[in-house]
């Protein structure tokens, strides 16, 4: 089949419009608000979008986590890209104060990243209510009132952000061996509803909304979980030997999770929405390294 000449202008098109790739990933120029930006993934991230050229917002419930993050951005070099803000994601009018910070610190809004979340241990026939409510008010309350006020910000000045939340990859691929956070998938799994839902409305403004769902991680909030405390005692050893099966083959170094992050952030994500982007070295599709020996499991009563 002959190549004609619409064939040579429709490759020439190609070239004219693509973009230098130095351009393609970078956030230059840019303002970003991350959420639990002082601590663990959030913090990573939050470091990603700096060295990318954003300036940047964190926030946290924590002065103790401002005193830590802080300086580590300063030493870094980003002293005058980075601010924090104290804010409690559970309290909806401290959420849009955040937006207002962000908006007036650095001039506007262009990037919102939610890495707030908390979790904690416990089967679902001894899960206390105290734990479900504050596992929803801050992993879907918190990022429903972000998106809220990050959106309406954008709709009004016309702004095609990028809207990034972390969701989990534990909605489809339950954790531990035998179960222990109900309260924490669910929430994540409505995390994802929210990104989908969220990206329809707010795609004819040309706002963008994925969400990125890691999986197993060594960060100071995995380090310290543990059952919750409104348990007896007993319950909670019994959980603690449950746990001590659980094995994750494939742990990801955070940095390769902030990158994914990071890089839908950039325009380099500009044809993706609506997406929950898996970061767990395949295990979402039982790819690992090695298999958990049958071994490790206790033994059947005899």
């Amino acid at each position: 089949m002959a190549f004609s000449a619409s064939d040579k202008g429709m490759l020439e098109s190609y070239v004219d419009q693509s973009r230098p790739l130095e351009d393609m990933f970078t956030v230059r120029g840019k303002t970003a608000l991350v959420t639990g930006g002082t601590s663990g993934l959030g913090f990573n991230i939050a470091l990603r979008l700096l060295q990318g050229g954003a300036n940047v917002v964190v926030s946290s419930h924590s002065t103790l986590e401002e005193e830590s993050a802080m300086p580590l951005f300063e030493q870094a070099g980003f002293k005058d890209q980075v601010a924090f803000c104290l804010c409690n994601i559970r309290e909806e009018e401290q959420v849009e104060a955040l937006v207002d910070f962000t908006v007036k610190t650095f001039g506007g809004l262009d990037i919102y990243v939610n890495s707030a979340a908390v979790w904690n241990y416990a089967h679902i026939y001894d899960l206390p209510r105290k734990d479900l409510e504050r596992v929803f008010q801050t992993n879907v309350y918190g990022a429903f009132y972000g998106v809220k006020y990050v959106s309406r910000h954008m709709v009004e000045t016309g702004s095609k952000g990028k809207i990034v939340l972390i969701s989990s990859d534990c909605p489809v691929m339950p954790f531990p061996v035998f179960g222990g956070y109900p309260h924490y998938a669910s929430s994540k799994a409505a995390v994802m509803g929210l990104v989908t839902e969220t990206a329809k409305e707010l795609k004819r403004f040309g706002i963008l909304v994925n969400s990125i769902a890691p999986g197993g991680m060594v960060t100071p909030g995995a380090a310290s979980n543990l059952c919750s405390d409104e348990l007896p005692e007993e319950k909670q050893d019994e959980f603690y030997d449950e746990l001590a099966v659980w094995s994750t083959p494939d742990l990801l170094p955070v940095d390769q999770v902030a990158t994914m992050a990071y890089m839908m952030c950039t325009p380099a994500s500009d044809g993706v929405t609506g997406e929950t982007i898996f970061v767990n070295g395949g295990a979402n599709h039982n790819i690992f390294t090695r298999q958990v020996a049958i071994e490790a499991y206790p033994p059947e009563d005899e």
